[in-house]
């Protein structure tokens, strides 16, 4: 079912678009030093705090792939059309809930989590959680027009756009910390606004007619209880446990903050160089999903396991080679 070629096709777009987030990311944590270390410290605590509901979003969209991929698997291209349609509604659902829940109750969460930081630090993580709560919807739909295109291998696109939303984001910090002296709000909004650009793009080409499977405007707003259940079956457990994992997480950065402002911003910078060694494992995930789902959905239990060898041996060895690389650098 899958070539090497085709899996080239799938795993190094995929690769690529993660280096470059992660490379944004430091750029990012480089242009906000040039603030100061308060700026820093509130960013790289408040991004902590985030990265909760990312992986959130991503895990919802997770399971909407594997759906679809069954699906497609099955050549039941318009179940997966469908499919896709309750993964979007279900997302915008939750991303607005949340973000409108955060911007009601950021101040005082933020000094639940971070009580003991200095006051300039505090400001920072304010400022950045309020304009971060108002991307969470460009966040999630994004998340679902992405694992869309990755369930029928159209791998490269989501690579496209991430290679044109991250220019806007690193000219957008440029631009707010450089010319416009903004501060953290400088950082803020250009990643809201490269988020939205992405949210916008990705939902305009899951629209396509062009695709294999597209988006039903009909089943964006209707629910489907049956389809609905079986993403939430497996998005729901994955969040759940990716969810722990990101808040142990913050309760570290918790600990971090009653170090002071040097060491919250230490453990920032670190953190973004660090996220560079799961470029490989991050990458790969969409690659076994959408692998390993055709290969359930058309009922042959036998490739699966063949490919599921095959894509854990290839993550072995890259992760390897690619960790090492990390550390000698």
């Amino acid at each position: 079912m899958f070539s090497n070629q085709k899996l080239k096709e799938l795993i190094i777009p995929l690769f690529l678009e993660q280096l470059l987030v992660a490379f944004v990311g430091i750029a990012d944590v480089f242009v906000i030093g040039f603030v100061g270390e308060a700026a820093v410290s509130g960013v790289s605590l408040v991004n902590s705090f985030n990265t909760i509901f990312l992986y959130l979003f991503t895990a919802l969209a997770s399971g909407g792939a594997v759906v679809i991929s069954q699906y497609i698997g099955r050549k039941e291209l318009d179940n997966a059309g469908k499919s896709a349609s309750q993964l979007l509604m279900v997302s915008a659902t939750l991303s607005v809930l949340t973000g409108a829940l955060l911007l009601l109750c950021n101040e005082s969460l933020m000094r639940l989590m971070f009580g003991k930081v200095e006051p300039d630090v505090m400001n920072a993580c304010v400022t950045y959680l309020r304009i971060s709560a108002y991307s969470y919807p460009a966040l999630a739909l994004y998340q679902a027009g992405a694992a869309l295109y990755r369930s029928f291998g159209k791998t490269s696109t989501t690579m496209y756009i991430s290679i044109v939303s991250n220019i806007i984001n690193v000219v957008g910090n440029l631009i707010g910390v450089f010319v416009m002296k903004a501060g953290v709000a400088g950082v803020a909004y250009p990643s809201l606004l490269a988020r939205s650009f992405s949210a916008i793009a990705i939902t305009v080409l899951c629209f396509s007619k062009k695709n294999p499977v597209t988006y039903d405007l009909r089943s964006i707003f209707t629910l489907n209880r049956n389809l609905l259940s079986k993403i939430l079956k497996i998005a729901v457990p994955n969040g759940v446990e990716s969810g722990v994992f990101q808040l142990v997480k913050v309760a570290l950065s918790s600990v971090v903050a009653l170090f002071g402002t040097y060491q919250i911003a230490a453990n920032g910078v670190a953190q973004s160089i660090w996220s560079m060694a799961s470029l490989v494992c991050v990458a790969m995930g969409p690659v076994f999903i959408t692998v390993i789902g055709q290969c359930m959905g058309a009922g042959d239990i036998a490739a699966a396991e063949f490919y599921f060898k095959k894509l854990m041996k290839i993550t072995l060895v890259f992760a390897f080679v690619w960790n090492g690389f990390i550390f000698a650098f």
